[in-house]
């Protein structure tokens, strides 16, 4: 996931807007793989509401998961976490560069 499209972008962001996702996700980050039900019991809520939320993670490819028996392990995509950073960062600049030119122009 070299370029993030921009509808991409924009899911990756409503995802992490969540407290508890962005949580669950820091959570994966350190642990590396987690099932659900060990995710429900590092939260406040019910394991149905940590499944909920893991799966808008995973619809935004921030988190990916697996089968084993009867449980299902989560890990982090860190590819997709990395290339929203870099979108961000590619954002800012553009922004910021064109707001210091508009800054140049209005002082001078």
């Amino acid at each position: 996931m070299n370029e993030l499209q921009e509808r991409k972008a924009i899911q990756i962001a409503r995802a992490l807007a969540d407290p508890t996702r962005l949580s669950i996700l820091r959570a994966l980050m350190q642990r590396e793989e987690l099932s659900c039900g060990e995710l429900a019991e590092l939260f406040p809520v019910a394991q149905s509401t940590v499944s909920h939320h893991l799966n808008i993670l995973m619809n935004a490819d921030l988190v990916a998961m697996r089968k084993q028996g009867q449980h299902h392990y989560f890990r982090p995509q860190r590819e997709t976490l990395c290339a929203f950073a870099h979108w961000l960062a590619t954002l800012e600049q553009t922004e910021c560069n064109s707001q210091h030119s508009n800054e140049e122009v209005n002082d001078g």
